[in-house]
């Protein structure tokens, strides 16, 4: 009964915020199943099909965060805006065109390998710059929303809602994909879903314009563009968030880039097992929901961060040693652990922009948290896929064992999560808030 009576609180249709919660709930949904078949490894697998190396791939994947760097702009055009739904949905709209569209049809159009790189580069880092400058709007609207009451239990309902709508759709796809591997329909069942990624696009920007568009409060002082650093820099308290947040996303990143490669190619998982251990996610939600929320309000939102990160650390060191012989146990084992522990770190990391976030000036802020998560994400790819290159098919005795180049980022990841967690503990007086919710639970 308290589960309903927390769900009908934060997202019920008769009251404005909740109502605009729940636009933003269905929105991110269709975001997220789009996001599954043009995107992780149904991308890889569509660029693979059509020559595409992995070095070239993960380059593809992290133009996305270097281009998200032009954040820096968005407010300086925003703030000349009182209002801007419709300005947002038309940049939604020309982006999602451009990258989803103007991927899946370039390579009918361009048959040279080399040519084909390139033009995926261009369309790539089109759409992302497009986007990023008008990044930060959807955000600094949808803030309002998010009140510190329901924070928690928002993100962890849009976790567990998410993840189930999200995966079973991608689960179907893999299943597909799966059976069609190796024959030409394989790539036009790819082709459909990313057409069909489109449409949903579509229908999720008519959902963000449903929501109500408050006044934004602004400090009444000339945009500047150093604002978006100056202003964040000088609040001690959101600046070590987001230098939490850079040190996390980085540390999430180094393998992201080419892993999806190295599990489809070298340890030769399947899409439908992939996907079918993902789409458990949501069952994690249920189960362990609670007990992660108990959690949160027990430690604070940092403190929790730094011992589940010691903790998620630890899987990632036994996920460098999953290969062809044991994957069918060991990646199993490995990502359900992970799903444990996802759940309280997903919900923290989605609400670490907004715990020390002022008042005033959003705009600014989420605009340099934006450039933040985007610069590690970057960052984290780069190097990752950097080091993939100059390891190329060498792989280094740990332990004795041959870990290749992804397993060895793997491991990279597990030392990472326990710097991040030091840095975490030094600065937790600072980035402690006065205020805490959810309120502890009571004994």
């Amino acid at each position: 009964m308290e589960f309903f009576r927390t769900l009908k609180k934060v997202f019920s249709p008769r009251e404005e915020h909740s109502r605009g919660r729940l636009c933003i709930l269905a929105s991110g949904i269709l975001t997220s199943i789009a996001a599954q078949f043009t995107g992780g490894v149904f991308y890889t697998g569509f660029l693979l099909l059509y020559g595409i190396d992995v070095v070239s791939i993960g380059i593809l994947t992290f133009i996305p965060s270097l281009a998200c760097l032009l954040n820096i702009f968005s407010p300086s055009i925003l703030e000349r805006f009182r209002k801007r739904k419709w300005l947002l949905a038309f940049v939604r709209i020309l982006t999602n065109t451009i990258n989803i569209l103007g991927i899946t049809f370039l390579p009918s159009l361009v048959h040279e390998k080399r040519a084909r790189v390139i033009g995926f580069i261009i369309i790539v880092a089109l759409a992302n710059s497009i986007s990023a400058l008008f990044g930060s709007g959807y955000s600094a609207w949808h803030a309002k929303f998010l009140t510190e009451d329901v924070r928690s239990a928002y993100f962890m309902f849009n976790g567990c809602i998410n993840s189930l709508t999200v995966y079973l759709f991608a689960l179907i796809g893999s299943v597909a994909t799966d059976r069609l591997t190796g024959s030409p329909s394989q790539l036009t069942m790819m082709t459909t879903l990313r057409i069909i990624s489109y449409v949903l696009t579509l229908l999720d920007t008519v959902l963000l314009c449903i929501p109500k568009e408050y006044e934004y409060e602004t400090s009444g002082e000339k945009v500047k563009l150093a604002d978006v650093f100056t202003k964040p820099v000088k609040n001690k308290a959101f600046f070590c968030s987001m230098v939490i947040l850079f040190l996390y996303g980085f540390t999430t990143n180094l393998p992201n880039a080419t892993l999806n490669a190295y599990l489809i190619n070298n340890v030769h998982i399947s899409y439908t097992f992939m996907n079918a251990i993902n789409a458990t996610y949501f069952l994690f939600f249920i189960a362990f929901g609670r007990m992660w929320n108990k959690f949160i309000a027990e430690n604070k939102w940092f403190r929790a961060l730094a011992i589940a990160c010691v903790l998620q650390g630890a899987t990632y060191l036994v996920y460098a040693f999953v290969n062809e012989a044991n994957s069918s146990w060991l990646y199993l084992s490995v990502r359900l652990s992970q799903h444990v522990l996802g759940v309280v770190m997903n919900t923290i990391i989605a609400s670490v922009p907004y715990i020390n976030l002022p008042d005033e000036d959003r705009t600014n802020y989420l605009s340099f948290q934006l450039i933040v998560s985007n610069l590690a994400s970057f960052s984290g790819m780069m190097v990752g896929t950097l080091f993939t290159s100059i390891m190329g098919e060498r792989a280094l005795n740990f332990f004795g064992f041959p870990l290749s180049a992804a397993p060895l980022l793997l491991v990279a990841c597990w030392f990472m999560h326990y710097v991040t967690a030091f840095v975490i503990m030094r600065l937790l007086p600072i980035v402690t808030p006065k205020y805490h919710y959810p309120a502890p639970a009571k004994k």
